[in-house]
């Protein structure tokens, strides 16, 4: 019934906490308590090394995708480039057409 309650404190403590939680046990109530206090709150413990790996994991996975982002924004703005400037340059050359006394016919 005792191993019961500290699972169920212990599964309370924010994962992040409880090494501070399982100092302060084992200073104020002995090896004995903290060897309980432990046991009851070990799947706490491994569950934060894990989660801090799965966390690292997804910002290198975020940041290789935000990478490949940029560089696709980048050809993109590449290519909007490379339109603007073969538009005016139609538009020097149509202007330079116009100026030498040649219209346009429509047809």
């Amino acid at each position: 019934e005792v191993d019961i309650c500290n699972e169920a404190l212990y599964s309370e403590i924010n994962p992040l906490h409880l090494p501070e939680v399982l100092a302060i046990v084992g200073r104020h109530h002995g090896q004995s308590e903290l060897y309980v206090a432990l046991i009851s709150s070990i799947a706490g413990l491994f569950s934060t090394v894990n989660r801090k790996k799965f966390l690292q994991d997804r910002v290198s996975y975020h940041m290789a995708i935000s990478q490949e982002h940029a560089a696709k924004a980048e050809t993109l703005r590449t290519e909007i480039a490379a339109i603007e400037e073969a538009e005016e340059n139609r538009e020097k050359g149509k202007n330079e057409f116009e100026s030498l006394g040649f219209k346009r016919r429509r047809t």
